[in-house]
């Protein structure tokens, strides 16, 4: 059983690797755009996104393995844990040809599909194929990560993500300085993704020796068990992957690759600001696959009361910047061109964000109870009417109606899925998970929210220092509103310590 001194080392660490992957892209996001310019950026936009489908063949098996192995680690299966491991790379192998061969007819149909201009036709078609290949490589190795994550390592997990986030940056810098264009963005991807997954190979191994050994052959034992967890988290990974990377290709789709540019620079900020939850998040997984196996319901309903105000604490002031001063940042981030357009859309997908951010502990807790069937029909209808919405508004109204869409369809899973499921899971009614969970975090946040709004107002930010400035004015105002929604919880834990000490 993880111990409170592992999980706070852990969500520690993995803010580290967060704050890493938001501030690497602030400084990268810029240097990119300007450099690839914003046609070739949005064909860059548009790659990553079509190809990211092909982490839809993961089937469920990264989330089967962080569970089967967290509880046969924890219960001291280990022969358990190496024939679900052993099955799992081997299932991934093969995945990883068919993604190449997939990738191949990918790269065929891509330009004519996205009107990429007759001249980039053979390097975008390459720079698909390699980007597939890393892709390929990624699933491959992830194994290590999900071994790593079922132990509780996520320190270890961070720590080469951060050195990831550096390794990838310095990379793409040296080669867009150079003049090197998509084909040695996506070769230095290939590279990436190798190193990684050696090192997280070589830390599993030193984690947990019991792991040594030749690969074994596919246990179809396993493999059904596998399947019966994994179908149904495949599907809502498709839906996931309908839900935030469709929407850059509807863009392309019927408004062309330029404006996909403007979109994903506020899907960007978007995705950078729910990496703050996620690194807290994450952690509850194999957790809750721990309290369950011990049956300790009392904990699982505390978890997922603390952890949702934990998630929304540490994201709503995070949105708030963003709505009420987001065509401030994005103007001195990126320039004043992107501001207005770039700047409106963030505003429509926060409504989105927000109520997702509220219910990701619940959907974590899920997985690690295996209760994530009835996720997926929920996940899926989301999907479609996002798409649908999608499509229809955009023609329309259009990029606003990409945003518009992605936001209606989120409110409306939200609002009438989550709170009464995950409430059944752990035995407590909505209004009281609801009332317990989100409403002291939201109540925390609304002093901040006014101190913003006034800012934007009536305060000029003329440099993105003079902006973080302002910003630091105002911040202790959540902290202290945050520290008096946990006082007795801060309270406990600062006598504990004096305690041990």
């Amino acid at each position: 059983m993880v111990t409170s001194r592992q999980f706070v080392r852990n969500v520690l660490v993995n803010w580290l690797a967060m704050l890493a992957n938001m501030l690497v892209p602030f400084f990268l996001s810029p240097f990119t755009v300007h450099h690839l310019g914003n046609a070739l950026y949005g064909i860059w936009v548009l790659i990553i996104s079509s190809v990211i489908y092909f982490n839809l063949f993961d089937l469920g098996l990264r989330n089967a393995v962080v569970i089967f192995v967290a509880r046969a680690y924890s219960e001291r299966k280990h022969g358990e844990s190496c024939r679900v491991i052993s099955t799992a790379i081997w299932l991934r192998i093969g995945i990883g040809v068919l993604i190449l061969i997939l990738s191949a007819a990918l790269a065929a149909v891509f330009p004519l599909a996205f009107a990429i201009p007759p001249a980039l036709f053979a390097t975008v078609r390459l720079a698909i194929v390699i980007t597939a290949l890393g892709i390929a490589l990624s699933l491959v190795f992830g194994i290590t990560g999900a071994i790593l994550a079922a132990i509780h390592r996520f320190d270890l997990i961070s720590s080469v993500t951060i050195g990831r986030a550096l390794l990838r940056a310095g990379g793409f810098v040296w080669l867009m300085s150079r003049g090197h264009g998509l084909v040695a963005l996506a070769l230095w991807e290939v590279s990436i993704a190798i190193a990684v997954g050696s090192i997280q190979a070589w830390l599993c191994l030193r984690e947990y020796a019991e792991l040594r050994g030749e690969l074994g052959k596919p246990d179809w034992d396993t493999v059904r068990k596998i399947w019966a967890y994994g179908s149904y988290a495949s599907l809502i990974t498709l839906a996931g992957a309908i839900l935030y990377h469709t929407d850059n290709i509807v863009v392309g789709a019927f408004l062309g690759s330029t404006a996909v540019t403007f979109y994903a620079i506020a899907g960007n900020l978007g995705s950078s600001a729910r990496e703050v939850v996620a690194a807290l998040s994450s952690t509850f997984t194999p957790l809750a696959s721990s309290l369950n196996a011990e049956k300790r319901t009392e904990q699982l309903r505390r978890l997922l009361i603390e952890g949702t105000r934990a998630s929304l604490v540490l994201f709503l002031p995070i949105s708030c910047i963003l709505f009420f001063r987001g065509h401030t940042f994005i103007g001195l981030w990126m320039g004043r061109d992107y501001a207005a357009v770039s700047g409106a859309i963030l505003q429509i997908l926060l409504l989105n964000y927000v109520l997702t951010t509220a219910n990701v502990t619940g959907c974590n807790i899920a997985y690690g109870l295996a209760k994530h069937r009835p996720i997926m029909a929920w996940a899926l209808i989301e999907a479609a009417v996002n798409l649908t919405l999608s499509i229809l508004l955009a023609r329309r109204i259009g990029v606003y109606g990409v945003a518009w869409g992605t936001a209606i369809a989120g409110v409306i899973c939200n609002l009438l899925f989550w709170p009464r499921y995950i409430g059944c899971l752990v035995q407590i009614s909505p209004g009281e998970y609801m009332w317990k969970a989100w409403w002291p975090a939201v109540l925390a946040v609304v002093p901040f929210a006014c101190a913003c709004w006034w800012e934007e107002r009536h305060l000029t930010a003329t440099s993105l220092p003079m902006f973080f400035l302002q910003l630091a004015w105002i911040l202790p105002i959540v902290m202290l509103t945050s520290l008096l929604l946990w006082r007795r919880r801060v309270t406990l834990y600062l006598r504990q310590q004096l305690t041990w000490a």
